[in-house]
């Protein structure tokens, strides 16, 4: 299954925070609330980030800023609960403007992390240990990803976390789709629904499901 479209499809119907976005009314469509409000031009343009050294791309969209070192966008152990020493981050990416801005929503991003050396139960390991809950394995273009589900927050879920992870030779590769949010009570913000989140959520299937690894 190549085509990205259809890999969100695929995760949507794999787990609920993947919710496929449905289609408002034109009379309803109001920019940030039925429909995502988009930047006319969005920047940086969309790119392909490789790994050599891993033999792995995937596809960027426009309007996602991206980096290769932990530490300049965002930082993994501030975003997500489950990290496990020795595991390096060798790419970033987050949406770098909010379609939503009437909402709780604060931002997207796409981690990918390496274990170097890693066994199938090690690996497998990485995406359903502490925090995270195990969920059904997903496979797309010719991958088997382990799954894995963490949400957490203080007063409400502030952040939703999706962990996917594979073994490629020894190494493991793992994938996290994070979607972070204010609390309404505290913000004062709309509380973003099920559409909303949907959405985002198909964006980083979408990054998710143009993996590729050279064998």
């Amino acid at each position: 299954m190549r085509s990205s479209v259809a890999a969100a499809v695929l995760l949507s119907l794999s787990f609920p925070l993947l919710a496929q976005q449905a289609k408002p009314k034109s009379s309803q469509s109001l920019k940030g609330f039925t429909v995502p409000d988009e930047p006319v031009n969005l920047q940086p343009p969309a790119m392909t980030f490789r790994d050599a050294k891993y033999k792995l791309s995937y596809k960027v969209p426009a309007g996602w800023d991206t980096e290769r070192k932990d530490g300049i966008l965002s930082t993994i152990s501030k975003d997500v609960r489950n990290t496990t020493v020795g595991m390096q981050v060798r790419g970033v990416s987050a949406i770098n403007y909010n379609p939503y801005p009437p909402t709780t929503f604060s931002g997207a991003l796409f981690y990918y992390s390496v274990m170097p050396k890693a066994t199938a139960q090690s690996c497998a390991a990485l995406a359903n240990t502490g925090h995270l809950k195990a969920k059904p394995d997903v496979t797309m273009n010719g991958l088997t990803f382990k799954h894995g589900q963490d949400q957490h927050g203080g007063m409400c879920t502030e952040s939703r976390d999706e962990v996917f992870t594979t073994l490629a030779g020894k190494a493991c590769l793992r994938f996290d789709l994070v979607v972070n949010t204010f609390c309404q009570q505290s913000s004062g913000a709309m509380e973003m629904n099920a559409q909303q989140l949907g959405d985002v959520n198909t964006r980083l299937a979408n990054i998710l499901g143009s993996i590729h690894i050279d064998r």
